[in-house]
């Protein structure tokens, strides 16, 4: 390996495996984490350690929360340390922000075979690049190909999705699904029931009160009920679905280029008589429904407090309905499931009531801003200084506790507790609030080192500028956009005792009883 005349003592040793790549999994990332400690203490390194399962080819930096918290800490470091240059990325973009950081701060990356001085040796700069294409073509090869095979097994009937669906079990020599006879019984139920006139929340309430498990071996939720329902290959045929990456709003999404049926590719476990008749009655249901949801449509309007509602007790945003009849709007009791089974249990409430008290919250946010106001005016930049430097603790202690649990996935995945899909899920909340944390930490090193006493008077004057617009609007549509701006969420609670519960929902103690509010404020 090559050298450079800076002493190297400290690395940033940065693991990455890529959940597209049947060939790489939670072994593999072990190994090379075993190979780069190994290297580090043959050369008398200390390191600290990165690592991430994603997709090497991730187009934007805040898809790559550890690499991006790396880098943000670079100084920290003499060099990188990784098993090779791909294994930074295999994205043109992400490859020379890297390279831009190393050079703007003088750190080297080293591979176990060479050390790479970006910031010095144009050579070297002139390899990484080369390679970076190299790495950035190869997958873009290699999602080509995959791509072109799985559309040409799907013609074929074959199953190439990576879960199989529960009630199979795909046989891996004809790589075709077979009926698994077991659990079978329970997707024939869910038919059975719908076909009967019940809805899926009726029906994930029998199979959990009958002891009914899911694929996981958990309580069956909405979302399963309502997957399987809707679910083709229950009545023998492979669907797949063709999609290409676009970036909508400067968010990435997936559209579906072409789908590809493939009829009567395996046994069935529903006749397709009673599958389509149990998919058009659901359709219908949904039709039906779209006249009491709250969504934005000119038939039912949109209200002043439109998607910042969420239920305290799971943490699912609330549903508010229209009624018709009674000209009103009212929140949904939660029905999502808890870890344990049972139904959230957060009782609803007519809006009003929650818009009223809302109003009075923001009254009383409205006075304490204004004497904030005169504090900054009496005692100005201590008084700033402490609650900045309170708040970035704050911060930071929400972010490792966060990195704490993401790197708990790792113990997790292997452990078979959760499936692939489940990991996955947990893995993009994980980043998603870390990426968050990480933007108001960055927002408040800003403002500590750029924002100013009178800055932060007339953040706070335009504040209370807007809850007196909101005071005057009688318009629900532009109040509910005045309010996004200052309200993150607003968390409800309604938990009614369940001796209580007993009683005729007409009972004055019951009907009455009083609900909690906690509102985020941006």
């Amino acid at each position: 390996m090559s050298t450079s005349s800076k002493k190297i003592n400290h690395v940033a040793k940065y693991l990455r495996i890529s959940q597209e790549k049947k060939s790489e999994n939670f072994e593999t990332l072990s190994n090379h984490r075993a190979l780069l400690s190994e290297f580090a203490k043959d050369n008398g390194y200390t390191y600290e350690t990165y690592e991430e399962v994603l997709s090497g080819g991730a187009s934007d930096l805040d898809q790559r929360p550890q690499l991006q918290k790396l880098l943000n800490e670079i100084e920290k470091f003499d060099a990188i340390l990784v098993v090779e240059l791909s294994r930074l990325s295999r994205n043109g973009l992400i490859s020379e922000t890297v390279l831009q950081y190393c050079k703007d701060y003088d750190k080297p990356i080293i591979t176990p075979e060479k050390l790479y001085d970006l910031a010095n040796n144009d050579n070297d700069v002139l390899t990484f690049r080369f390679g970076s294409l190299i790495a950035s073509q190869e997958h873009a090869l290699i999602g080509k190909r995959s791509k072109y095979n799985k559309i040409q097994m799907a013609k074929a009937g074959l199953y190439i999705t990576g879960v199989v669906p529960f009630g199979y079990i795909r046989n891996s020599l004809t790589k075709k699904l077979e009926i698994d006879e077991e659990n079978a019984k329970t997707i024939r139920y869910i038919f059975k029931l719908h076909s009967e006139g019940l809805g899926s929340y009726k029906i994930r309430d029998i199979l959990n009160a009958e002891g009914y498990k899911s694929a996981t071996g958990k309580h069956f939720n909405l979302p399963s009920i309502k997957r399987i329902i809707q679910n083709p290959v229950y009545k023998g045929w492979t669907v797949f679905n063709d999609r290409k990456k676009v970036k909508k709003n400067g968010k990435f999404t997936y559209e579906t280029v072409e789908t590809i049926i493939s009829k009567d590719t395996h046994p069935p476990i529903v006749e397709a008589s009673l599958w389509n008749e149990v998919n058009k009655d659901r359709e219908e249901r949904a039709k039906r429904s779209t006249f009491s949801r709250e969504k934005p449509a000119v038939k039912t309007g949109v209200t002043m407090l439109k998607d910042l509602i969420y239920c305290s007790e799971c943490g699912r945003k609330m549903t508010v309905r229209k009624d018709n009849k009674l000209k009103m709007y009212t929140i949904k009791k939660c029905e999502y499931l808890t870890d344990e089974g049972e139904k959230c249990g957060n009782a609803g409430i007519k809006l009003d009531h929650v818009e009223k008290n809302v109003m009075m919250h923001l009254q009383k946010y409205k006075v304490e801003l204004e004497e904030y106001l005169q504090t900054l005016n009496s005692e100005a930049s201590s008084i700033v200084e402490t609650e900045q430097k309170n708040r970035l603790n704050q911060l930071e202690k929400q972010k490792k506790e966060l990195e704490s649990q993401n790197s708990k996935l790792i113990d997790l995945a292997l452990s078979g507790i959760f499936t692939h899909d489940e990991l996955k899920e947990k893995k993009q909340r994980l980043t998603d609030e870390l990426t968050y944390l990480e933007r108001q930490r960055e927002n408040l090193l800003f403002e500590m080192n750029h924002v100013s006493v009178e800055d932060m008077q007339t953040q706070i004057e335009g504040t209370l500028e807007k809850i007196e617009t909101v005071e005057i609007k009688d318009n629900p549509e532009a109040l509910n956009a005045t309010l996004k701006t200052m309200i993150k969420k607003i968390h409800y609670s309604r938990v009614i005792p369940k001796d209580l519960l007993m009683k005729s929902t007409q009972n004055p103690e019951r009907k009455n009883y009083p609900f909690e509010l906690k509102i985020e404020y941006f």
